[in-house]
């Protein structure tokens, strides 16, 4: 299974900032393959952040509808 929210968050960070690095030690180098994976790999972190907030947001659905829920079986009893 994939990273949690704030796993994959965490990971996108490490990944842009290798990304970044790969890719200014490409250009400095004039190795343009380095330079399309440092590329590729920020691409891959802003994947990871996206899957971050996705997470995030269905963790905090999820919470208001236990809530809903427990507060509708109270009005049960």
């Amino acid at each position: 299974m994939g990273d949690s929210g704030p796993e994959a968050g965490a990971k996108g960070v490490a990944e842009e900032v290798k990304g970044r690095a790969k890719e200014a030690v490409g250009s400095v180098l004039g190795d343009n393959d380095m330079k399309r994976e440092g590329a590729a790999q920020q691409r891959k972190a802003d994947a990871d952040r996206d899957v971050a907030e996705h997470e995030a947001k269905a963790e905090k659905a999820r919470a208001a509808s236990d809530a809903h829920e427990a507060e509708e079986r109270a009005h049960q009893d």
